[in-house]
C-alpha cells in the first residue's frame, strides 16, 4: 500500500511548517498550496487522500474552495478537514453540511493534526516497528490525561505578580505553579537530569525577555526528549504582535495576552494540554450519570465541555446508562457559556434517547429555561446550536439528585 498523500492548503507558512513537522516521523507524502485556487489545482493533479483546508485565505477562501471540491466528481470524495480560528468556529459548523469531515480550531498542536488525520488514513512510522515498545505508547498516555490530575505548571515571567495570579487562578484545580523570573533560572527545571515526575506539564513564558530569550528557551525545552510533548504558551501584552508572531513561528502553541483573563485561564491551559475536562463535571449516582454545571463556567470551558460531552455521553450509552441528571444548583443567571453547555448536552441526550432531568434551587427562573434558550439562540455565539426543546412549556425542576433520580 502506498503512503497516504496529504494536501495542506493555507496562506500561512507557519502552519505549513507546523504540519510538515508533525508528519515528519510518518511515511506520508506532503503537498502544499497557499490559497484555495492553488489548492484546487494541486488537488486535481496530486489526488491527495486528505485535504487540510484553511477557512480564511486570499484569492479564494476555504469555503469557496470546499464548494468547488465537492462539486467536482473527481475530487468530491476526498475527506476535508477545515482549519479555523476560534472566532470562525461557527462558520465551520454552518458549512458542515457541505461535506466537511472534521475541523480543527487554531491555535492547534502537531498532535491535534496527527490525531484527526489518523482517523481518516493509516499513519505508519517511517522506521519499522516490529513489536510494541514503551516509547510508542507514551503519546497515547499523554492524551488521556485529565483535568483532575496533579498538574505542574512552570511560569517563566519577570513579574512575580503574574505568577501569583496564575497560581491563584489554578489553585481550585489543585494544580501547582513554580515561578522562575528568567529563562536562565528556569533551566534547572527543564534539564534532562530532572526526574520525570518533577518535569512541568505546561510551561508559560513571558515573551518580553530581551535578546529573544523566550525563543531560545523554547529550543532548550525541546532538547529534552521528556518534554517533547509539553505545551509552551507565550505571555504577552496585546500590542506586541511581532513577538507573538515570532513565538508562533518558533513553535509556541498559544499566546495568552496580558492582562490575563484569570477566569478563563485554567480552561485555556487545559486546552493547550489537551486535557479531558469532563471529570470536573461528570460523576455517577447509582444508575444515573450526573453533570454538574457551575454558574461561573468560562467561555473556553463551555466550548470544550460541549465538544467533549459528545463522546462522554456516547460512552454512557455504550456502557448501558440511559439517564442523565443535569445539576444546576447555584445557577441563577443564564449566561452564554452556561446556555451553550446545557443546550448542547440536552440535544445530545435527545439524539441518543437518554432521559434527562434538571436539578436546581432557583425555582423561579429555571423552569423557564426553554424560553430562555429559544430567545438566546438568536445570539451570534449560539445561533448554530439546535434547539433541544420541542416547546417552551415550563420544565419540572427537582430540588435534589435523589428526587430527580426517583422521577425517571
Amino acid at each position: 500500500m502506498s503512503s497516504p498523500k496529504i494536501l495542506s492548503v493555507d496562506d500561512s507558512r507557519m502552519i505549513h511548517t507546523l504540519i510538515n513537522k508533525g508528519f515528519a516521523p510518518y511515511d506520508v507524502q506532503m503537498v502544499f498550496a497557499s490559497n484555495g485556487a492553488e489548492g484546487l489545482e494541486v488537488a486535481a493533479k496530486e489526488m491527495p487522500d486528505v485535504i487540510l483546508l484553511d477557512v480564511t485565505m486570499p484569492i479564494m477562501d476555504g469555503v469557496e474552495c470546499l464548494g468547488k471540491l465537492k462539486a467536482d466528481p473527481a475530487l468530491k470524495d476526498i475527506p476535508v478537514i477545515m482549519l479555523t480560528a476560534e472566532a470562525g468556529k461557527e462558520n465551520v459548523l454552518k458549512i458542515a453540511k457541505m461535506g466537511v469531515r472534521d475541523y480543527i480550531v487554531k491555535p492547534f498542536t502537531e498532535a491535534n493534526v496527527i490525531d484527526r488525520v489518523s482517523r481518516l488514513v493509516t499513519l505508519k512510522p517511517k522506521a519499522a516497528v516490529t513489536a510494541p515498545a514503551p516509547a510508542a505508547t507514551a503519546p497515547a498516555a499523554k492524551k488521556t490525561r485529565i483535568a483532575t490530575d496533579a498538574i505542574k505548571i512552570l511560569v517563566v515571567d519577570e513579574h512575580p505578580a503574574i505568577a501569583e495570579s496564575i497560581a491563584k487562578a489554578v489553585a481550585k484545580r489543585g494544580w501547582k505553579v513554580v515561578n522562575c523570573p528568567s529563562p536562565a533560572e528556569a533551566q534547572p527545571h527543564i534539564a534532562t537530569t530532572v526526574p520525570a515526575e518533577e518535569t512541568p506539564d505546561a510551561i508559560l513564558v513571558s515573551l518580553a525577555f530581551p535578546s529573544k530569550a523566550a525563543l531560545k528557551f523554547y529550543q532548550s525545552v525541546r532538547m529534552n526528549p521528556a518534554l517533547k510533548g509539553v505545551p509552551l504558551v507565550g505571555l504577552s501584552v496585546k500590542t506586541a504582535t511581532f513577538d507573538q508572531n515570532e513565538a508562533k513561528e518558533t513553535g509556541y502553541c498559544a499566546i495568552f495576552t496580558k492582562p490575563l483573563e484569570l477566569g478563563e485561564l485554567p480552561d485555556r491551559i487545559a486546552r493547550a494540554m489537551e486535557l479531558d475536562i469532563t471529570p470536573l463535571f461528570y460523576s455517577n449516582e447509582g444508575d444515573c450519570q450526573v453533570v454538574t454545571i457551575p454558574q461561573d463556567l468560562s467561555e473556553t470551558g463551555s466550548l470544550d465541555l460541549t465538544r467533549q460531552s459528545r463522546k462522554k455521553i456516547a460512552d454512557f450509552v455504550n456502557a448501558g446508562f440511559a439517564k442523565l441528571i443535569i445539576d444546576l444548583t447555584g445557577v441563577s443567571k443564564f449566561e452564554i457559556p452556561l446556555i451553550r453547555a446545557v443546550t448542547s448536552i440536552i440535544h445530545e441526550c435527545n439524539s441518543l434517547d437518554i432521559k434527562w432531568r434538571i436539578v436546581g434551587d432557583d425555582t423561579d427562573n429555571l423552569p423557564n429555561l426553554p424560553t430562555v434558550v429559544s430567545t438566546n439562540l438568536k445570539v451570534a455565539a449560539l445561533k448554530d446550536l439546535p434547539n433541544p426543546f420541542t416547546n417552551t412549556a415550563p420544565l419540572n425542576i427537582y430540588p435534589n439528585k435523589a428526587a430527580a433520580a426517583a422521577a425517571f
